[in-house]
Protein backbone atom coordinates (compact mmCIF):
# COMPACT_ATOMS: atom_id res chain seq x y z
CA UNK A 1 0.00 0.00 0.00
CA UNK A 2 1.23 3.71 -0.92
CA UNK A 3 1.10 6.12 1.55
CA UNK A 4 1.02 9.99 0.63
CA UNK A 5 4.04 11.74 2.23
CA UNK A 6 2.49 15.36 3.52
CA UNK A 7 4.95 18.00 3.44
CA UNK A 8 5.55 19.90 6.36
CA UNK A 9 3.86 23.42 6.80
CA UNK A 10 6.08 26.06 7.22
CA UNK A 11 5.83 28.70 10.30
CA UNK A 12 5.36 32.04 8.64
CA UNK A 13 5.36 35.88 9.80
CA UNK A 14 4.36 38.76 7.68
CA UNK A 15 6.01 42.00 8.31
CA UNK A 16 4.44 45.41 7.27
CA UNK A 17 0.50 44.86 7.57
CA UNK A 18 0.00 47.48 4.66
CA UNK A 19 -2.65 46.66 1.69
CA UNK A 20 -0.22 44.31 -0.17
CA UNK A 21 -0.94 41.73 3.06
CA UNK A 22 -4.61 41.25 2.26
CA UNK A 23 -3.05 39.67 -0.76
CA UNK A 24 0.12 37.83 0.76
CA UNK A 25 -2.05 36.75 4.22
CA UNK A 26 -4.61 34.41 2.74
CA UNK A 27 -2.41 32.71 0.27
CA UNK A 28 -0.18 31.88 3.38
CA UNK A 29 -2.79 30.54 5.23
CA UNK A 30 -3.78 28.12 1.99
CA UNK A 31 -0.81 26.34 2.38
CA UNK A 32 1.25 27.12 5.45
CA UNK A 33 0.89 28.45 8.78
CA UNK A 34 0.62 32.46 9.66
CA UNK A 35 2.56 32.11 13.47
CA UNK A 36 2.82 36.11 13.68
CA UNK A 37 2.63 39.52 12.50
CA UNK A 38 4.40 43.03 12.46
CA UNK A 39 3.66 46.38 11.97
CA UNK A 40 4.52 49.65 13.61
CA UNK A 41 1.03 50.60 14.17
CA UNK A 42 0.69 47.93 16.96
CA UNK A 43 -3.12 48.86 16.53
CA UNK A 44 -2.77 47.69 13.19
CA UNK A 45 -0.65 44.72 13.69
CA UNK A 46 -3.37 43.53 16.71
CA UNK A 47 -5.98 43.75 14.22
CA UNK A 48 -4.54 41.77 11.66
CA UNK A 49 -2.93 39.45 14.81
CA UNK A 50 -6.30 38.91 15.81
CA UNK A 51 -8.17 38.27 12.34
CA UNK A 52 -6.00 35.79 11.70
CA UNK A 53 -5.65 34.15 15.28
CA UNK A 54 -1.52 34.68 15.35
CA UNK A 55 0.82 36.47 17.22
CA UNK A 56 1.44 40.36 16.53
CA UNK A 57 4.10 42.31 17.14
CA UNK A 58 4.99 46.07 17.03
CA UNK A 59 8.73 45.53 16.34
CA UNK A 60 10.45 42.69 14.18
CA UNK A 61 13.31 42.39 15.78
CA UNK A 62 11.39 41.10 18.69
CA UNK A 63 9.20 38.82 16.30
CA UNK A 64 12.32 37.26 14.74
CA UNK A 65 13.63 36.77 18.21
CA UNK A 66 11.13 35.18 19.77
CA UNK A 67 9.51 33.35 16.96
CA UNK A 68 10.51 30.02 15.29
CA UNK A 69 10.38 30.95 11.92
CA UNK A 70 10.82 29.35 8.74
CA UNK A 71 9.92 32.29 6.24
CA UNK A 72 8.90 35.49 6.65
CA UNK A 73 7.10 37.77 3.90
CA UNK A 74 8.65 41.38 4.15
CA UNK A 75 6.23 44.19 3.26
CA UNK A 76 7.50 47.26 4.74
CA UNK A 77 8.32 50.68 3.74
CA UNK A 78 11.60 50.32 0.62
CA UNK A 79 14.33 52.02 3.27
CA UNK A 80 14.39 49.10 5.53
CA UNK A 81 13.86 46.27 4.13
CA UNK A 82 17.74 45.16 3.82
CA UNK A 83 17.80 45.75 7.99
CA UNK A 84 14.55 43.01 8.27
CA UNK A 85 16.25 41.19 5.82
CA UNK A 86 19.88 40.88 7.75
CA UNK A 87 18.28 39.98 10.81
CA UNK A 88 16.35 36.97 8.81
CA UNK A 89 19.88 35.64 7.41
CA UNK A 90 21.14 35.69 10.81
CA UNK A 91 18.14 33.87 12.34
CA UNK A 92 18.20 31.20 9.44
CA UNK A 93 14.76 32.59 7.96
CA UNK A 94 14.36 32.43 4.11
CA UNK A 95 12.67 35.75 2.98
CA UNK A 96 9.98 37.25 0.29
CA UNK A 97 10.21 40.56 -0.25
CA UNK A 98 7.65 42.51 -2.39
CA UNK A 99 8.65 44.48 -5.14
CA UNK A 100 10.93 47.00 -5.55
CA UNK A 101 14.29 44.99 -3.91
CA UNK A 102 15.00 48.15 -1.88
CA UNK A 103 14.80 51.99 -2.03
CA UNK A 104 18.17 52.47 -4.03
CA UNK A 105 20.27 50.21 -6.51
CA UNK A 106 22.85 50.53 -4.07
CA UNK A 107 21.11 48.96 -0.99
CA UNK A 108 19.46 46.18 -3.16
CA UNK A 109 23.37 45.18 -4.46
CA UNK A 110 24.41 45.61 -0.60
CA UNK A 111 21.30 42.97 0.05
CA UNK A 112 22.30 40.64 -2.78
CA UNK A 113 26.15 40.64 -1.67
CA UNK A 114 24.34 40.13 2.36
CA UNK A 115 23.42 36.29 0.74
CA UNK A 116 26.48 35.59 -0.21
CA UNK A 117 27.58 35.68 3.38
CA UNK A 118 24.51 33.34 4.08
CA UNK A 119 24.44 30.94 0.93
CA UNK A 120 21.84 28.52 2.53
CA UNK A 121 19.22 31.22 2.80
CA UNK A 122 16.17 31.30 -0.10
CA UNK A 123 14.85 34.30 -1.23
CA UNK A 124 12.85 35.96 -3.85
CA UNK A 125 11.50 39.36 -4.90
CA UNK A 126 7.72 39.23 -5.97
CA UNK A 127 7.97 40.36 -9.66
CA UNK A 128 4.66 38.26 -10.13
CA UNK A 129 3.58 39.71 -13.44
CA UNK A 130 5.83 37.69 -14.91
CA UNK A 131 3.60 34.84 -13.95
CA UNK A 132 0.69 36.08 -15.85
CA UNK A 133 -0.88 33.84 -18.52
CA UNK A 134 -1.13 36.94 -20.91
CA UNK A 135 2.82 37.59 -20.89
CA UNK A 136 4.00 33.69 -20.65
CA UNK A 137 2.17 33.45 -24.30
CA UNK A 138 3.98 36.74 -25.13
CA UNK A 139 7.33 34.91 -24.54
CA UNK A 140 6.38 32.15 -26.20
CA UNK A 141 4.88 33.88 -29.25
CA UNK A 142 8.60 36.15 -29.19
CA UNK A 143 11.09 33.35 -28.67
CA UNK A 144 9.58 31.35 -31.37
CA UNK A 145 9.47 34.54 -33.71
CA UNK A 146 5.66 33.72 -34.47
CA UNK A 147 5.20 37.56 -36.07
CA UNK A 148 9.22 37.56 -37.34
CA UNK A 149 11.57 39.99 -35.50
CA UNK A 150 11.24 42.46 -33.08
CA UNK A 151 11.49 45.97 -34.06
CA UNK A 152 10.09 47.60 -31.19
CA UNK A 153 8.43 48.16 -27.60
CA UNK A 154 6.05 50.74 -25.99
CA UNK A 155 4.56 50.47 -22.57
CA UNK A 156 2.33 52.94 -20.31
CA UNK A 157 1.09 53.30 -17.09
CA UNK A 158 -1.41 55.57 -16.87
CA UNK A 159 -3.01 55.58 -13.13
CA UNK A 160 -4.46 57.74 -10.68
CA UNK A 161 -2.96 58.49 -6.57
CA UNK A 162 -4.80 61.03 -5.13
CA UNK A 163 -3.39 62.93 -1.85
CA UNK A 164 -5.63 60.75 0.44
CA UNK A 165 -3.29 57.76 -0.92
CA UNK A 166 0.04 59.53 0.30
CA UNK A 167 -1.93 60.68 3.54
CA UNK A 168 -2.82 56.67 4.52
CA UNK A 169 1.11 56.04 4.29
CA UNK A 170 3.02 58.90 4.56
CA UNK A 171 6.40 57.23 3.79
CA UNK A 172 4.84 56.67 -0.34
CA UNK A 173 5.79 60.40 -0.78
CA UNK A 174 8.86 60.45 0.76
CA UNK A 175 12.10 59.86 -1.80
CA UNK A 176 14.24 59.13 1.11
CA UNK A 177 11.93 55.67 3.00
CA UNK A 178 9.97 55.13 -0.98
CA UNK A 179 13.02 55.94 -2.81
CA UNK A 180 10.86 57.57 -5.50
CA UNK A 181 7.30 57.40 -7.43
CA UNK A 182 5.89 56.50 -9.68
CA UNK A 183 8.54 54.72 -11.18
CA UNK A 184 9.63 52.54 -8.18
CA UNK A 185 6.10 51.97 -6.57
CA UNK A 186 4.00 51.63 -9.93
CA UNK A 187 5.31 51.20 -12.94
CA UNK A 188 8.66 48.57 -12.05
CA UNK A 189 6.67 45.94 -13.22
CA UNK A 190 6.06 47.09 -16.25
CA UNK A 191 9.71 48.44 -16.94
CA UNK A 192 10.78 44.81 -16.19
CA UNK A 193 8.65 43.56 -18.76
CA UNK A 194 10.36 46.42 -21.64
CA UNK A 195 14.27 44.93 -19.98
CA UNK A 196 13.39 41.40 -19.61
CA UNK A 197 12.11 41.54 -23.41
CA UNK A 198 14.49 43.69 -24.76
CA UNK A 199 17.80 42.40 -23.14
CA UNK A 200 20.87 44.38 -22.67
CA UNK A 201 20.24 47.42 -22.29
CA UNK A 202 22.80 50.08 -24.84
CA UNK A 203 21.39 53.55 -23.94
CA UNK A 204 18.81 55.13 -21.55
CA UNK A 205 17.30 58.59 -21.57
CA UNK A 206 14.06 60.18 -20.20
CA UNK A 207 13.05 62.67 -17.37
CA UNK A 208 10.40 62.68 -14.39
CA UNK A 209 7.92 65.09 -13.16
CA UNK A 210 5.38 66.14 -10.51
CA UNK A 211 2.08 67.55 -11.67
CA UNK A 212 -0.10 66.55 -9.17
CA UNK A 213 0.90 66.67 -5.66
CA UNK A 214 2.95 69.32 -5.75
CA UNK A 215 4.46 69.12 -2.48
CA UNK A 216 5.42 65.65 -2.30
CA UNK A 217 9.29 65.45 -2.99
CA UNK A 218 8.56 62.04 -5.33
CA UNK A 219 7.72 62.05 -9.29
CA UNK A 220 4.19 61.05 -10.79
CA UNK A 221 4.55 61.49 -14.30
CA UNK A 222 7.95 59.94 -16.58
CA UNK A 223 8.59 59.54 -19.41
CA UNK A 224 11.72 56.34 -20.74
CA UNK A 225 13.37 55.95 -24.04
CA UNK A 226 15.17 52.57 -23.82
CA UNK A 227 17.89 51.09 -26.79
CA UNK A 228 19.17 47.76 -26.32
CA UNK A 229 22.18 46.15 -28.12
CA UNK A 230 20.45 43.96 -30.33
CA UNK A 231 18.65 47.00 -32.13
CA UNK A 232 15.32 47.34 -30.72
CA UNK A 233 14.24 50.69 -29.39
CA UNK A 234 11.70 50.79 -26.10
CA UNK A 235 9.50 53.96 -24.76
CA UNK A 236 7.43 54.16 -21.46
CA UNK A 237 5.10 56.73 -20.46
CA UNK A 238 3.45 56.90 -16.96
CA UNK A 239 2.12 58.98 -14.98
CA UNK A 240 -0.51 59.27 -11.19
CA UNK A 241 -2.39 62.09 -12.56
CA UNK A 242 -4.99 59.90 -14.83
CA UNK A 243 -8.78 60.54 -14.74
CA UNK A 244 -8.74 56.29 -13.25
CA UNK A 245 -6.80 53.51 -13.09
CA UNK A 246 -6.17 52.40 -17.26
CA UNK A 247 -4.89 48.97 -17.75
CA UNK A 248 -1.08 48.98 -18.27
CA UNK A 249 -0.35 48.59 -21.69
CA UNK A 250 2.36 46.54 -23.03
CA UNK A 251 3.08 46.63 -27.40
CA UNK A 252 5.26 44.67 -29.10
CA UNK A 253 5.96 45.92 -32.40
CA UNK A 254 7.14 43.19 -35.06
CA UNK A 255 8.17 42.63 -38.48
CA UNK A 256 4.75 40.40 -39.24
CA UNK A 257 2.42 41.98 -36.84
CA UNK A 258 1.84 43.71 -32.95
CA UNK A 259 1.44 42.00 -30.07
CA UNK A 260 -0.82 44.14 -27.32
CA UNK A 261 -0.92 43.46 -23.18
CA UNK A 262 -4.23 45.18 -22.10
CA UNK A 263 -7.08 44.69 -20.27
CA UNK A 264 -5.34 41.23 -18.95
CA UNK A 265 -5.37 39.96 -22.37
CA UNK A 266 -3.11 39.68 -25.36
CA UNK A 267 -3.97 40.66 -28.65
CA UNK A 268 -2.27 40.08 -32.11
CA UNK A 269 -2.78 42.50 -34.72
CA UNK A 270 -1.72 41.23 -37.94
CA UNK A 271 -2.86 42.31 -41.47
CA UNK A 272 -5.47 44.77 -39.98
CA UNK A 273 -7.36 41.98 -37.84
CA UNK A 274 -7.14 41.50 -33.88
CA UNK A 275 -7.58 38.23 -32.27
CA UNK A 276 -7.20 37.55 -28.61
CA UNK A 277 -4.25 34.50 -27.63
CA UNK A 278 -4.35 34.57 -23.71
CA UNK A 279 -6.21 35.87 -21.07
CA UNK A 280 -5.60 36.57 -17.76
CA UNK A 281 -6.70 35.41 -14.35
CA UNK A 282 -8.50 38.14 -12.24
CA UNK A 283 -6.94 39.44 -9.06
CA UNK A 284 -8.76 39.15 -5.58
CA UNK A 285 -8.01 42.42 -3.79
CA UNK A 286 -6.93 44.80 -7.25
CA UNK A 287 -7.88 43.38 -10.79
CA UNK A 288 -4.66 45.37 -11.82
CA UNK A 289 -2.72 43.53 -9.29
CA UNK A 290 -3.35 40.50 -11.35
CA UNK A 291 -4.08 36.73 -9.91
CA UNK A 292 -0.30 35.71 -9.70
CA UNK A 293 0.67 36.11 -6.67
CA UNK A 294 -0.23 33.05 -5.81
CA UNK A 295 2.07 31.62 -8.18
CA UNK A 296 4.80 33.41 -7.38
CA UNK A 297 4.43 32.78 -3.78
CA UNK A 298 4.08 29.02 -4.09
CA UNK A 299 6.92 28.92 -6.53
CA UNK A 300 8.95 29.83 -3.87
CA UNK A 301 7.89 27.62 -1.50
CA UNK A 302 7.91 25.03 -3.12
CA UNK A 303 11.77 25.41 -3.90
CA UNK A 304 12.52 25.94 0.00
CA UNK A 305 14.79 22.49 0.40
CA UNK A 306 15.10 21.49 -3.54
CA UNK A 307 17.80 21.74 -5.87
CA UNK A 308 15.19 23.40 -8.70
CA UNK A 309 14.77 26.97 -8.10
CA UNK A 310 11.47 28.01 -9.60
CA UNK A 311 11.64 31.68 -8.38
CA UNK A 312 13.33 34.79 -9.53
CA UNK A 313 16.53 35.81 -8.65
CA UNK A 314 17.31 38.64 -6.59
CA UNK A 315 19.87 39.87 -8.93
CA UNK A 316 17.35 39.56 -11.49
CA UNK A 317 15.26 42.17 -10.03
CA UNK A 318 18.25 44.41 -10.27
CA UNK A 319 17.58 45.19 -14.03
CA UNK A 320 14.45 47.15 -13.19
CA UNK A 321 15.42 48.69 -10.84
CA UNK A 322 18.71 50.36 -12.19
CA UNK A 323 16.44 51.61 -14.86
CA UNK A 324 14.91 53.55 -12.77
CA UNK A 325 17.85 54.48 -10.72
CA UNK A 326 19.83 55.93 -13.76
CA UNK A 327 16.73 57.77 -14.93
CA UNK A 328 16.50 59.25 -11.23
CA UNK A 329 19.74 60.55 -11.09
CA UNK A 330 19.98 62.45 -14.72
CA UNK A 331 18.26 65.28 -13.43
CA UNK A 332 16.37 67.12 -10.54
CA UNK A 333 12.61 66.98 -10.21
CA UNK A 334 10.72 69.60 -10.92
Amino acid sequence: MEYLVMEEKKRVGVVGCGVISEVHIPLIKRRNNLVAVCDVKSELAKKIGEENSCNYYESFNQMLEKEELDVIHILTPHNIRYEIAELACKKGVHFIIEKPLAHTYEEAVKLIDLLKIYPEIEATVVYQNRRNKSYIKLKDELKNFKCGKILGLEATVFWRRDLSYYESAPWRGKKVESGGGLLINQAIHTIDYLQDIGGEIKSISGGISKLKNVDLDIEDTAAIKLEFNNGIEAFFSGTLCNFSNASISLKVYCQGGNYTIRDGQLFLNRNGEEKILEKDEKGEIKDYYGASHEIEIKSFYDSLGNNEKLYLSLSESLKSLKIITDIYERGDLK
